[in-house]
């Protein structure tokens, strides 16, 4: 009997027909509830397609508990099921890894993402985003710098950047406006060691709520400013590039972005992008003379 990864969507609407045949037929159903917050209701719907089969599993049952999860797919079908698409914010890759050195089948159900319609819903230009990183909260106890650098590598580049946000033992995420302070404190740490004057702040940003449900809803403002925008998890955000005029239009028409607000951004990416690249050029040579 295989073990099944499966992706559970972003709400009870985005279940797919695939996911509900599978958690009817399953042995043993462990539904992810710790890397997406408010994912409770993904349980409560399998639980009625596989009742009293359903387990709400943290970290350690599919971290360290995989040996087992795995070997107990040799004896029935187990399913394990994550929320939005398992392989791309949440990957539980090391669950198939597992299954494959233990000689046990595997297959994957993908679900809806919401970090890929969250980008959709931007209404920036899918193939102009980069890399995709998240603010880890406070609760971590961690000065990330490592952020800094990979905001930097995609203004540098000329692409967008998705920024995650970090998801507590509780199922808190952290709020955007705290997200974004975070990122503008890493920043002028960071900026400090390069030499070079903080940027991150003139820049506008893109908060996507909800993204993939019904209710979703985009807004937007300046990072220091994200405080004062309007969300609920889960949320994404977004830090555009130098936005294209096509962008531009479709940011205008779809959440009412001021076009002057639009040009600002891009004079400010465009006066940033040199000094991202130094960066970037001289931790390429350190890390080559080291």
């Amino acid at each position: 009997m295989p073990l099944v990864l499966a992706g559970g969507g972003v709400w009870p609407g985005s279940l797919t027909r695939e996911l509900l045949e599978l958690a009817s037929a399953a042995d043993r159903v462990y539904v992810d509830v710790y890397t997406s917050p408010g994912a409770s209701w993904l349980a409560s719907e399998l639980e009625r397609v596989a009742p009293g089969r359903v387990v709400r599993a943290g970290r350690d049952a599919l971290e360290s508990g995989a040996p087992g999860l795995v070997e107990e797919a040799r004896r029935g079908l187990v399913l394990v099921v994550a929320p939005g698409d398992p392989l791309v914010a949440t990957t539980h890759v090391s669950l198939l890894v597992e299954a494959a050195r233990r000689g046990v089948e595997w297959r994957v159900a993908p679900g809806v993402s919401g970090v890929v319609a969250a980008k959709a819903l931007s209404g920036l230009q899918y193939y102009r985003f980069g890399r995709t990183f998240t603010i880890p909260g406070p609760w971590r106890g961690v000065r990330a710098l490592s952020v800094v650098d990979y905001a930097y590598t995609n203004v540098c580049a000329g692409l967008h950047s998705t920024l995650l946000l970090d998801v507590d033992g509780g199922g808190r995420q952290l709020p955007p406006g705290e997200a974004a302070g975070i990122l503008l404190s890493l920043e002028e740490e960071a900026a400090g060691e390069y030499g070079i004057e903080p940027f991150l702040h003139r820049l506008m940003a893109l908060v996507i709520s909800r993204a993939g449900e019904p209710g979703w809803l985009v807004g937007h403002a300046r990072l220091p400013s994200l405080g004062g925008v309007e969300w609920s998890p889960p949320a994404t955000i977004i830090v555009p590039a130098v936005i294209h005029p096509t962008e531009a239009e479709a940011l205008q028409a779809l959440h009412g972005v001021d076009p002057g607000l639009v040009e600002e951004h891009n004079r400010a990416v465009a006066r940033a992008r040199p000094s991202a690249c130094r960066v970037l050029s001289s931790l390429a040579g350190g890390s080559q003379g080291s």
